[in-house]
């Protein structure tokens, strides 16, 4: 298991590659109860973000690591244009 110092790390490089802020990676509920990666509260579910620090870092390959970063661009893209349509037919 990543050390939490080095797993906030490691979101945090992500997040940034991503262009966005390290809250995403936590479901809305984590964040506003103040919960980070680290914490072992019952109502944190940081599991899926754990995974993927996890994955990523057993990607060692720079190929494999730029591949994911594509895909998690294009599904940010995806997410953010749904929303903007979303917010402009409400």
């Amino acid at each position: 298991m990543i050390p939490t110092v080095q797993a906030d790390a490691l979101l945090g490089r992500l997040a940034e590659a991503l262009g966005c802020p390290v809250e995403i990676f936590f479901p809305q509920s984590t964040h506003a109860a103040g919960c980070t990666s680290g914490d072992a509260f019952p109502d944190c579910d940081a599991l899926p973000t754990l995974e993927l620090l996890r994955l990523w870092e057993t990607l060692r390959e720079p190929v494999s690591r730029q591949r994911v970063l594509a895909a998690a661009r294009q599904e940010a893209r995806t997410l953010r244009a749904a929303r903007a349509e979303d917010a402009a037919a409400g």
